[in-house]
């Protein structure tokens, strides 16, 4: 089979390489049919993360079920699902209790299309071994555009964690996103969730003038800044999408959380960070870091999608999957490969 590989100076190449094959009785193959790149992604090929031994890349997808195994009993060939970038077994303590993030079956942060959280493989190839099918997969509702769907199995729903508490506890509160560019995809789909949860009045800061042109196309104020505030109003919901390695960006967001409120950060921070606690001890702020419990966010995201009711279009640059390579020379907010026609 082909798959798509990133090498150590980060130059994308196609290669054939041996297919997968079950090999225990919860597994499924599948065949991915849409991609989204994840923010994750495009920063590691800009070099925003320290270079790693050849990996095949990508783990946002929506696929069609070639092949399942005996126990695997809500799937069945030809099937569409969404699969989750986490692996995670479904059964342990942590997964029933909802943090499949934490799961102690495999090994920690066990992943798809990263090169350093197991021996899993990645999305951009015409096969992928699925474990724990059952756990792993959710079928793509009817009406459901694979490509509206290809990123639901991680920044998608990464997004829709970082509002729907918040929303579900203070119903039409206002939400700050604070973008600065370090997972712009997910702040955009938080902006635009935030919209759809009803939230009154959603903020979105930002120095690119694309993003925040798309952010106020899904229903956000567009705020231009070049350089964080010490603080920017005061927020029931604040979101931090920065992953500024100085923090600055989130010590703003936290700094803009109203008494009680939560700020959840969806940025990727590899380092130590200087942050309000004081601010934060004072005004009781509720913060959330870490990677979503994507398989018990998956089904809530899926349902929106079915109602028409989140706008991705406006946020997706769609592109055809032969056409990988070129498009991710330069990617956009948000990029997502198809191997079927463009509509």
């Amino acid at each position: 089979m082909r798959q798509l590989m990133v090498l150590g100076d980060r130059r994308l190449e196609w290669r054939e390489v041996a297919a997968p094959k079950l090999r225990k009785s919860t597994d499924a193959l599948v065949r991915p049919v849409a991609l989204s790149i994840c923010d994750a992604d495009a920063a590691y090929l800009k070099g925003a993360f320290p270079s790693r031994d050849a990996f095949c890349f990508g783990h946002e997808f929506v696929a069609d079920v070639i092949e399942t195994r005996d126990d695997v009993t809500a799937f069945s060939r030809g099937d569409r699902v969404v699969v989750s970038f986490l692996v995670a077994c479904g059964t342990c303590d942590r997964c029933r209790r909802g943090f499949p993030a934490a799961c102690t079956t495999v090994p920690p942060k066990s992943a798809y299309g990263f090169g350093i959280f197991g021996d899993w493989g990645g999305a951009g190839c015409d096969v992928v071994h699925v474990p724990y099918a059952d756990t792993m997969m959710i079928k793509l509702p009817e009406g459901v555009s694979a490509v509206d769907a290809a990123s639901v199995g991680d920044n998608l729903s990464d997004a829709f964690r970082c509002v729907a508490e918040g929303l579900l506890e203070e119903p039409g509160a206002p939400v700050l996103v604070v973008a600065g560019g370090g997972a712009p995809s997910i702040s955009l789909y938080a902006a635009a969730l935030a919209h759809v949860l009803g939230s009154e009045q959603v903020d979105f800061i930002d120095s690119d003038p694309v993003r925040l042109a798309i952010a106020e196309s899904v229903g956000a104020n567009a705020i231009e800044m070049r350089k964080p505030p010490s603080r920017h109003g005061s927020y029931p919901v604040t979101v931090d999408a920065s992953g500024h390695p100085s923090g600055e960006w989130l010590s703003a967001a936290l700094r803009s959380t109203a008494p009680y409120g939560r700020c959840t950060s969806c940025g990727a921070y590899h380092g130590a960070a200087s942050l309000p606690v004081g601010t934060m001890y004072t005004q009781g702020v509720r913060f959330t870091i870490g990677w979503a419990n994507i398989q018990a966010l998956m089904p809530k995201v899926l349902d929106l999608l079915a109602q028409r009711k989140v706008p991705v279009q406006r946020i997706h640059t769609v592109a055809q999957w032969d056409e990988a390579i070129e498009a991710l020379a330069n990617p956009p907010a948000k990029l997502v490969l198809t191997r079927e026609a463009i509509a």
